[in-house]
């Protein structure tokens, strides 16, 4: 009897711990069945940008670009020479040089000396000095090919010069009297201010050398000079008596190749490509 009191016994939690274990297993939804939601998201992971339907995605644009060679540039300007063909009692030497800076624009730079020395029966002239000039050019010729080195260009420049002068002795002769008047100014130390504006062209004739031509016209800003005794030549100017100076120079000029430049072709090209779509707007 007690036996199968317990047999029972144990039939019957074994039937009660059966159905709570059953009852803590959720059942799995039916396919198709959307009343599910998730109820929780992994946020570990990064979003995915939504795009909407049907939108092209456009690729990530690659700008192209050129490098090519700059350097130094630096020239003799052989026209003083023939200045001083025609012009015995001035001595000029000047050397020019450029460095290229972007696409179009160069820096520009001159050194140069200056020795005066006349000498007639009315006067005595002496004189010597330096003189600098700094500023830019826009080189407008169009090239092919990027690394093409000859220009066409129009520049600006300033120009600073240091002179110092003197008239050890001159004679004043009055006709009507037959008197002659004996005189001398001592030596005199200026300085002048002066802008240039340059239109020429520089032509590779042989490898990394060149051939160039410049006109000039040059604008006196200041000078320091007495009223009654103006130099007889401002170094790298000209006549000391004039407020401004046409010039013409010819120079022999070597490139030294020093360092390289990088140049945007994309945007040039869509710079352009806006330039004629505002063309034909135009039109």
């Amino acid at each position: 009897m007690i036996r199968t009191f317990l047999y029972s016994l144990s039939i019957s939690l074994v039937g009660l711990l059966t159905q709570a274990a059953q009852a803590q297993v959720k059942p799995a939804p039916a396919a198709g069945d959307t009343s599910i939601k998730r109820t929780a998201t992994d946020t570990s992971a990064p979003r995915k940008p939504v795009r909407a339907t049907g939108e092209v995605l456009q690729p990530a644009r690659k700008d192209s670009f050129y490098i090519t060679g700059g350097g130094l540039r630096l020239g003799l300007d052989i026209s003083r020479f023939a200045i001083h063909a025609f012009q015995p009692y001035r001595t000029d030497i000047a050397v020019q040089g450029d460095v290229r800076l972007g696409r179009k624009i160069y820096a520009a730079a001159e050194v140069g000396f200056n020795r005066t020395s006349h000498s007639d029966t009315s006067y005595t002239y002496k004189g010597s000095g330096v003189y600098t000039t700094l500023g830019f050019d826009y080189d407008f010729l169009k090239k092919k090919d990027p690394n093409e080195k000859n220009m066409v260009y129009l520049g600006l420049r300033y120009g600073f010069a240091r002179n110092s002068y003197e008239a050890p002795n001159y004679l004043i002769k009055d006709g009507y009297w037959d008197v002659e008047t004996p005189g001398s100014f001592p030596k005199t130390n200026m300085v002048a201010h002066w802008i240039e504006f340059t239109f020429g062209m520089r032509v590779e004739a042989l490898p990394n050398f060149f051939l160039g031509w410049a006109v000039r016209e040059k604008v006196l800003l200041s000078k320091s000079s007495p009223d009654n005794f103006d130099p007889l030549v401002i170094p790298g100017f000209g006549s000391g008596s004039k407020s401004s100076q046409f010039d013409l120079t010819y120079t022999l000029s070597y490139y030294i190749p020093l360092y390289k430049l990088k140049f945007n072709e994309t945007k040039r090209m869509e710079k352009l490509k806006r330039k004629e779509e505002k063309k034909k707007l135009r039109q």
